[in-house]
């Protein structure tokens, strides 16, 4: 009844103490987040929070989100703690919502939570309900309210009821779930159709391969093993005991000494000593060794004696080409002796024997954990009195019969198996979910959006592209490492202008030079502020502005009254055509015309897409159309998908130099973007000569340039002087120069925005320090093998590593990234199913999309014409003269044969006689 969800009045008394001091934590999670002083008062709060909320750049109202929802998820644990399960009327089990619960029957512990507890914070796509314009999340609340509540965090709950304000709150998370259940079922649904149309030919053969249905090897081993994903349950280590227990049954069943008559098992058996053997001898075998590295340890140092030295800048030093001579001279027998010392690893006994043939050929994670369990099993029956029944070879006979019985199934549809083991859970996870980590941590594409990135659209230009590398445990490393951070972090102007000022002024008198006259001084933060994080000095800034900027600015200017003078010529056309085709308002006086000009033109705005509803279909038609093609057809996410990326286009498009600018800046790339390194020299010439000089180089450097000066002394400010023709609009050059500062860069690493030091644990469960990076630059890297270490970087552009490292690597990180995908949503995808999916979409050399461009190189066209676009297919297919052997499932189903898979692999013979 009623008491399943009733709480104890001490525990609802500790709730409601709880819920008050959470009131009053808000004001500290903004300072924290702003880095805000304790002593700064309300007022300052407020208006460092409104400039962060008003900011184009929102990392700042971003960071006061997250630490709003730490500060309130702390609470919220806290009365969880007391209500639950301790705080309630009736304990488990004889609780019987509990009861329901905790049995897995229905609902979770989150809805129990809600009901006796609280609701907590209510999110919307990740985030806390946004800030209106005014600063105010609902009308019932003051601006930048540092409450909890006005962000969200409903303190009510179902047993006593939850107050208007909060009712809203929890109705726009209702309306977040039904749109997004919607959209998301169109959006996930079309991505497991792409998948599974491409794989549906996948299946187990009888050579145990999983190959396509044009006879083509995916993979020689299905998920590199050849087990049954179902079947694997009982060959984990934790499931041995069980076996040895039931051995009787289970070699009753499974025919253990038949297998073993009939098969052998010491070619696998001999396989397993030679590698075991090989690792006792190279105990390091990550270290690179062949024969003619043997050769030159030997015959090198010798070498270099004898020969004269000296630097070589280029190619080969004399004693390395001595060496290879020596090499190539040595007769056969003699190169075959050093090679015999270095003999590779014997390759697993899965790669030589097949497992179904030869009995005991398992893999190598498999063998050590039978050997391992059956050590425990003899230490152990060696302490009992009782002596056990089972020896333990008959043990391990047992459990390798057990691995062969797993083995999948010739004639198993594993594309299809592994197309749904994908497509289904991509159900359960958030249209859009953007991970904001703050200021310590990378962002990064989370959900189906970085799924349909991965595997449908396979882009080279991913949304969060990112860069991570070990830096090596050494003191001299850790030191470098800092100052690598500075090098390859972006600096924009905006990161150290303090403010600016601008004073506008006419000039009339003379007829033939009226002109505006801008006085523009910036102000730049002192050096202390942004030594640690950024790699400039303030004589490289002004010498940035002095050369570069204010061209950059001119230009701007120039643009936008281009822009706006042209808005203003079209309107005057408009107004003078009509003005002389219309005789009867040639009475009224200009003001009357301007206004009822103006209504004609309004009133004619919707009537030009008006006509007959055939054309309108039409146009509506074409526009799903290209909607839908857009996205495949150029093989990336051009659609912007909100008017801010349009708006921060439009402004990156004002704030970014003209063609001759891009043109000097594309030929000066090197020196100008990457480091300071050559322009600090310069700078020491530079400040050898006089003020004078450097005025009078701004000041020739352009016409509209009036005048320049400069601090001398500290180099924080610089003013100057612009004068610019009269035109009929007036722009705000403030807004201008604002947009400017925040798109112009100082310096920069070529694709790399940020870098991040961070701390974590390796493997041995030591601690060390990871380079990060947003944005990918490998070859950067490639510099610094004495700090970082290199062998275990790591990036997630899957082209990025293809080119850099070859198409296995690829292929690797398309298994780690769709599961660190799913991860994040507590779901965990088979590796098996992972394996095959990116051993399909590499196994042309290719990093290959799962979409009509992926699927150009099928050697079915039914197949083709079945996915999309079917007339293409066909007139291609046509044209090209295609032959279709029936074999794929679609072609089968399409002329009614039995779909080669399954009991459809193989043929009847009916004798006749």
């Amino acid at each position: 009844g009623i008491e399943d969800i009733l709480v104890k009045p001490e525990a609802d008394h500790k709730r409601k103490k709880i819920i008050e001091r959470s009131r009053q934590s808000g004001i500290e999670a903004v300072r924290a987040a702003l880095n805000l002083p304790e002593t700064a008062s309300c007022e300052e709060v407020q208006g460092k929070w409104q400039d962060a909320h008003l900011c184009k750049d929102q990392r700042d109202f971003n960071m006061v989100d997250m630490k709003f929802k730490e500060e309130v998820n702390n609470y919220n644990n806290e009365v969880n703690k007391v209500c639950m399960p301790l705080g309630l009327h009736r304990s488990f089990p004889e609780n019987n919502l509990q009861l329901m619960v905790q049995s897995g029957a229905k609902g979770s512990t989150v809805n129990t939570m809600q009901i006796s507890c609280l609701l907590g914070q209510i999110e919307l796509e990740g985030r806390r309900p946004p800030l209106m314009a005014s600063g105010k999340s609902l009308p019932c609340f003051q601006p930048y309210d540092f409450s909890p509540s006005s962000g969200g965090f409903v303190t009510g709950r179902f047993l006593t009821g939850i107050r208007p304000s909060e009712f809203f709150f929890h109705c726009m998370a209702g309306r977040e779930g039904l749109v997004d259940t919607a959209v998301k079922t169109s959006r996930s649904g079309y991505l497991q159709r792409c998948i599974i149309k491409h794989l549906e030919g996948l299946v187990v053969q009888y050579d145990l391969t999983v190959r396509d249905s044009d006879g083509s090897v995916v993979q020689f081993l299905y998920g590199e093993d050849g087990l049954d994903i179902p079947k694997t349950q009982f060959l984990q280590p934790e499931q041995f005991p069980f076996i040895a227990e039931n051995y009787e049954v289970i070699q009753k069943t499974n025919h253990l000494d038949e297998a073993l008559a009939r098969m052998e098992s010491h070619q696998a058996n001999q396989q397993f000593k030679a590698i075991k053997k090989w690792r006792a001898r190279h105990q390091n075998s990550v270290q690179r060794e062949g024969g003619f590295l043997l050769f030159s340890q030997k015959k090198l140092a010798s070498l270099k004696a004898q020969l004269p030295g000296g630097e070589i800048k280029n190619g080969r030093d004399p004693a390395t080409l001595q060496l290879l001579k020596m090499w190539y001279e040595l007769d056969e027998k003699k190169q075959r002796k050093y090679l015999k010392k270095t003999n590779k690893c014997p390759d697993p006994s899965l790669g030589v024997w097949r497992p179904d043939t030869y009995f005991a050929s398992v893999s190598e994670t498999f063998a050590n954990g039978v050997e391992g369990y059956i050590n425990k099993w003899e230490s152990e029956s060696s302490r009992s009195y009782m002596h056990p029944e089972l020896s333990s070879d008959r043990l391990k006979d047992l459990l390798y019969l057990k691995w062969q019985r797993s083995l999948c199934d010739p004639g198993e549809a594993v594309g299809l198996l592994a197309a749904q083991s994908i497509g289904e859970p991509s159900t359960q996870m958030t249209l859009n979910t953007f991970h904001f980590a703050g200021r310590g941590e990378m962002n990064v594409t989370l959900g189906i959006p970085r799924l349909r990135e991965i595997l449908m659209v396979a882009s080279s230009n991913i949304k969060t592209p990112m860069m991570s590398v070990p830096v090596f445990n050494t003191k001299k490393a850790l030191k470098k490492v800092k100052q690598l951070k500075k090098q390859l972090t972006r600096v924009c102007l905006a990161e150290v202008l303090q403010k600016v000022d601008i004073e506008e002024s006419l000039h009339v008198k003379h007829k033939l030079n009226k002109h505006r006259l801008y006085k523009i001084k910036f102000h730049f933060l002192p050096h202390e502020y942004y030594r640690e994080e950024k790699c400039v000095k303030p004589r490289q800034i002004l010498h940035f502005m002095e050369t570069r900027f204010f061209k950059v600015l001119l230009e701007a200017i120039k643009r936008k009254t281009t822009k706006m003078a042209s808005f203003n010529e079209v309107s005057t056309r408009k107004t003078t055509r009509k003005d002389l085709d219309d005789d009867q308002d040639k009475a009224l006086n200009s003001l009357e015309a301007v206004a009822e000009e103006e209504e004609n033109i309004v009133d004619a705005e919707p009537d030009e897409g008006d006509g007959d509803a055939t054309e309108t279909k039409r146009r509506k038609n074409q526009e799903e159309e290209v909607d839908y093609e857009s996205e495949e057809e150029n093989g990336e996410e051009n659609v912007k998908e909100n008017p801010e990326d349009e708006e921060a286009e439009s402004e990156k498009e004002e704030g970014t130099p003209g063609a001759e600018e891009d043109q000097n800046r594309a030929e000066g790339e090197d020196s100008q973007h990457l480091s300071f390194v050559s322009q600090t020299k310069k700078g020491k010439d530079r400040l050898l000569q006089s003020a004078e000089v450097r005025v009078s180089a701004v000041v020739e450097s352009h016409p509209s340039i009036q005048d320049y000066t400069f601090d001398t002394e500290n180099e924080l400010w610089c003013e100057v002087s612009l004068a610019l023709p009269l035109t009929k609009v007036y722009f705000d050059l403030s807004s201008l120069l604002a947009s400017l500062a925040r798109g112009t860069v100082i310096h920069e690493v070529k694709g790399i925005t940020r870098c991040l030091l961070n701390e974590s644990t390796n493997k041995q469960g030591e601690k060390e320090a990871i380079l990060q990076t947003e944005g990918i630059n490998l070859a950067e890297l490639f510099r610094y093998s004495d700090i970082l270490d290199l062998n275990r970087l790591y990036c997630n552009d899957i082209h990025a590593m293809a080119k850099n490292y070859g198409i296995e690597s690829a292929l690797r990180v398309i298994i780690k990234e769709i599961k660190d995908v799913f991860a994040v949503y507590g779901i965990v995808v088979d590796p098996r199913h992972l394996s095959l999916v990116a051993d399909y979409m590499c196994f042309e050399g290719i990093y290959k999309p799962l979409n009509r461009i992926g699927i150009q190189s099928n050697s079915s066209p039914l197949q083709q014409m079945t996915f999309e676009t079917s007339y293409k297919f066909l007139k291609d297919a046509t044209m090209m003269g295609a032959h279709d052997e029936l074999r794929s499932p679609s072609a089968c189903l399409v002329v009614g044969k039995v779909v080669k898979g399954g009991t459809g692999l193989f043929d009847l013979k009916q004798p006749l006689t």
